[in-house]
């Protein structure tokens, strides 16, 4: 069976690795209340970016801003996406057949709580929903295709 896009098993345990410990910073920062990290201030490069809640639009220039949330997101999206696209020991078409169906679901339940969000939430929790729903599709393919890997090997 052909596959295109998956990458090298091993590279599934550097997935396994990353997404762990952006998810363990995440909840770090949760429990203790902390937005940032200050020793992550810094100047960065922006093609389109502004200081929260301001006006002041910059464009294709240096600000200085806090990357807490850049790297904890960046390396969550990175350590899921080489989990996800990443062989299993064996790959066969039965296991192509649980990753779209995986997909399948996962798709699904991901714009079933997105009308759910678009309909009930409102004001800043809106956008808070919004952020963690970039993440969601990863999550619910991760899980719905792990679990169904659990239950056909039994």
């Amino acid at each position: 069976m052909e596959t295109k896009f998956l990458l090298p098993h091993s590279y599934k345990k550097v997935g396994w690795v990353i997404l762990t410990c952006s998810t363990l910073l995440w909840l770090f920062l949760t429990l203790t209340g902390q937005d940032e990290l200050s020793f992550l201030e810094t100047s960065v490069f922006t093609v389109a970016g502004s200081y929260f809640l301001t006006d002041d639009a910059a464009f294709f220039t240096v600000i200085r801003a806090n990357i807490t949330s850049t790297l904890v997101g960046s390396l969550f999206l990175i350590g899921g996406l080489l989990v996800v696209f990443s062989k299993e020991r064996i790959e066969d078409e039965f296991i192509a057949k649980l990753r779209l169906q995986s997909f399948q679901w996962a798709f699904l339940i991901n714009y079933i709580l997105l009308f759910f969000t678009f309909v009930f939430i409102y004001g800043m929790e809106f956008f808070y929903v919004m952020i963690y729903n970039m993440f969601t599709m990863l999550i619910l393919f991760i899980f719905r295709f792990h679990y169904l890997l659990l239950l056909h090997k039994k």
